[in-house]
């Protein structure tokens, strides 16, 4: 598959409706970082697929106020 990447987002969604809230712009996606600390598995090597974000790596998105409270978050990438 040849993606041509256009840009990587956390997007975060209602927890109750499930409804897409809002989307922030990942400033520094250092892709072998991600993939280390989200298990990606080997068949997504340029974590093309969402993966949720938990406490557990919220530190890797400094600039991001996350409420786990009200919302869930997920790594995205939109390609053409």
């Amino acid at each position: 598959m040849n993606l041509r990447l256009e840009k990587r987002q956390i997007d975060y969604y209602d927890k109750i409706t499930d409804k897409l809230v809002g989307e922030i712009e990942i400033i520094d996606f250092q892709i072998e970082i991600i993939k280390k600390r989200f298990s990606i598995p080997k068949d997504d090597p340029y974590v093309y697929n969402p993966y949720q974000i938990t406490i557990t790596n919220v530190d890797l998105f400094p600039y991001v106020i996350f409420d786990f409270n009200l919302h869930d978050y997920f790594l995205a990438c939109y390609s053409r």
